[in-house]
């Protein structure tokens, strides 16, 4: 099999499992949490993660809430495209969902501490997504082809170009936003928790529980019961892509 095509499988098949990513996230973090190498600057490091988090949050909430439906960017187990997104988001960055996801866990990574942790992360995030993308670029190039090419020669692939944004005709809906991105709203925040817990733990070598996490465990199980039943027994989202 040419190596073209072993990329293009790869990157399909780790398509279908981009969602295990705070799986391995947190596997990852446990040994690093317990290194000498971790600096403990809580509050820096805490803003930071937030900071990061928030603008990956934003980038997503912003691409979703004004692509055009029925596009690329409502793909969830295989590749699908009805047209394709160059507006907005898209007119700067060729996979801004992809930069958003970056920004969210390279924030997580940092709450932790370690730099071990956040160089490693950052290789094996750009290993795992240079595929997937190599996969959808390869999927949008024989569905739209010339047009697709024209494109992706003016748009970056990852870090965004400010300087090409195109604003988009449709309007800002947040109820896409919240429709679409509540799950992963919920994985940021129940990692940022497990993050918490695990950072005490290995500050004290005791497994460390505070009444505080179980009021924000409550409030994520509240959060994400609240909008399922939105989406599956209300109108709310009807007939939003």
């Amino acid at each position: 099999m040419a190596l073209k095509e072993t990329f293009e499988n790869q990157g399909n098949f780790l398509f279908r499992y981009r969602g295990h990513i705070p799986i391995a996230f947190i596997l990852l973090a446990i040994p690093f949490a317990f290194l000498n190498s971790t600096v403990d600057y809580f509050y820096i490091n805490l803003i930071l993660s937030l900071l990061f988090v928030s603008l990956g949050h934003l980038v997503r909430a912003r691409t979703v809430g004004r692509r055009e439906l029925h596009t690329s960017g409502r793909n969830r187990s295989q590749q699908v495209a009805s047209r394709l997104n160059t507006k907005g988001w898209y007119s700067m960055v060729r996979h801004p969902l992809y930069f958003g996801n970056f920004l969210i866990w390279i924030g997580l990574a940092f709450f932790l501490g370690n730099w071990y942790l956040i160089l490693i992360f950052c290789l094996l995030f750009w290993l795992y997504y240079e595929r997937i993308m190599f996969a959808e670029e390869q999927f949008l190039e024989r569905k739209f082809g010339s047009y697709f090419l024209a494109w992706a020669e003016q748009v970056p692939a990852f870090f965004p170009n400010y300087k090409k944004f195109q604003a988009p005709e449709n309007a800002f809906s947040w109820r896409i936003v919240f429709k679409n991105e509540y799950p992963g709203v919920i994985s940021t925040m129940t990692s940022f928790l497990f993050l918490l817990i695990l950072k005490r733990t290995a500050a004290n070598n005791v497994i460390a529980f505070e009444l505080t996490d179980l009021y924000f465990a409550l409030f994520i199980l509240l959060f994400g019961l609240t909008f399922k039943f939105l989406k599956r027994k209300t109108k709310v989202f009807f007939e939003m892509d």
